[in-house]
């Protein structure tokens, strides 16, 4: 294959979530994707605010407290925790049919990295109602503009803030802290270091890691019904001088943290982890030059995003006909139902996904899942992946019978859509040879060239 073909093949896996083989039109170039307005699913356009959703567990809040027997008291114990289960299936459901429909998968691929590097955990109860709101307010309008923004706007979400309780962190020597037995909270401080900045060979100490929570004190949460979100306390900001990196910020106030993220944005060290991880999340490991050179293009355009994803699909790598990267299982499943132009109800999606081992907000850590190939490819993870496809492959043909569909006719069409002249010969040879239509639909979903980008 030349480059032009390499790349149409390659592009659709190495960038996107491979080709909806439902749609007429061609995927845009992973250049032209960056360029064009956000795709956003109606379902996640329809989610409540994050703001009503904190108003309405506020108000959840303050009905059990004013509970006065036990009855009550469980009726709404029950209530919420029908709220809590009932609200995170809405949300999972709105961000899986967003991978399932967007036709721009570079965008949703560098959302969902942006969502992984400030990783949410649902497994949180506090923060399962608005787990996906650092993603969804956030991350799908900042993608594109420059980390500085980013990085304190997700810092100041409720979800982050809540997620890592830094709204609860009170600084020992604010007017707060001199009343109530309470005092700082290192988790935000400590992560905003180790994981979203720096990285943890980045040459902070805990000393930093002290004084940065310290600075980012009185950033916490209302759940009020009138003002529901982030607020400023300044009782609970620690009074006085903060230094970071040996950089003093003397700022007062909400002005300070904000002075110090900023910095922490544009340090060399912070460029070269998060640029790390962008290049092994599409090429893998062993990259350096290409990493040391989106790192000077981030310091020197002040964190503007555009570029350094401009520099990162240029690279000679975006044509290299070899495997680079195995899928992970969540960008594996939505790959298998965007060919086969299917959709799972939204218990089986979820059901599924969990299967799979990648339950959407439910990473389990601040640090996100792994973007590792060896943590995927193993046995255990084949097996599920397995299972899921041979799920899938069932449904599909099922609805196919209904609609009177030949299966052969339908495979015929989802390996020209993906591959055209240039399907694997030895994915065709094990297809032909598959007794029925669910074993040749799973044979293509576990083969090497379906599995690998």
């Amino acid at each position: 294959m030349d480059s032009m073909q390499i790349r149409a093949v390659t592009a659709p896996q190495r960038f996107g979530l491979g080709i909806r083989v439902g749609d007429a039109s061609t995927p845009l170039s992973p250049e032209k994707q960056i360029q064009v307005d956000n795709y956003t699913n109606e379902l996640i356009a329809e989610l409540p605010s994050t703001s009503e959703m904190l108003a309405h567990m506020g108000e959840l809040n303050r009905r059990r407290k004013d509970a006065k027997t036990p009855e009550e008291k469980q009726t709404f114990s029950k209530t919420n925790n029908a709220f809590f289960q009932e609200s995170y299936r809405t949300l999972v459901h709105a961000r899986n049919l967003q991978s399932l429909y967007s036709p721009y998968g570079l965008q949703e691929r560098l959302i969902q990295f942006w969502s992984n590097h400030f990783a949410i955990s649902a497994d949180t109860r506090r923060v399962r109602p608005i787990a996906s709101g650092v993603e969804n307010d956030v991350i799908r309008t900042a993608w594109k503009s420059d980390f500085s923004s980013m990085l304190i706007a997700v810092c100041q979400h409720p979800t982050m803030l809540m997620f890592l309780d830094n709204h609860q962190s009170i600084g020992p020597n604010s007017k707060a802290g001199k009343k109530r037995n309470k005092g700082l909270n290192e988790n935000l401080a400590r992560e905003i270091l180790e994981l979203h900045t720096l990285g943890v060979s980045g040459g902070y100490t805990q000393t930093d890691v002290i004084e940065l929570a310290q600075g980012i004190t009185g950033w916490t949460v209302t759940m009020g019904s009138k003002e529901a979100g982030y607020i400023f306390r300044p009782a609970l900001h620690e009074p006085g001088a903060i230094q970071v990196l040996n950089t003093v910020y003397s700022q007062e106030g909400e002005a300070q943290g904000i002075a110090c993220l900023a910095d922490l944005a544009l340090r060399p060290e912070t460029a070269r982890h998060v640029c790390g991880k962008l290049v092994q999340h599409f090429y893998g490991a062993g990259h350096e030059e290409l990493v040391e050179a989106l790192a000077s293009v981030w310091l020197e355009k002040k964190g503007q995003l555009m570029p350094v994803y401009e520099m990162l699909i240029a690279s000679p790598l975006a044509n290299e006909p070899q495997y680079l990267r195995f899928r992970t299982p969540q960008e594996w499943y939505f790959a298998v139902l965007r060919s086969a132009d299917f959709e799972p109800n939204q218990k089986q999606m979820h059901y599924m996904l969990r299967q799979l081992g990648q339950e959407p907000f439910m990473a389990g850590s601040p640090a996100g899942w792994s973007d590792q190939d060896a943590d995927y490819n193993s046995a255990s993870g084949l097996t599920q992946r397995w299972q899921v496809a041979n799920q899938v492959a069932q449904l599909a043909v099922r609805q196919l019978k209904r609609n009177k569909q030949r299966p052969q006719d339908y495979i015929d069409n989802i390996l020209q859509r993906l591959y055209g002249k240039n399907v694997d010969e030895h994915t065709l040879v094990a297809i032909e040879k598959a007794q029925d239509a669910v074993s040749k639909l799973v044979v293509l979903w576990m083969s090497p060239q379906f599995q690998y980008r």
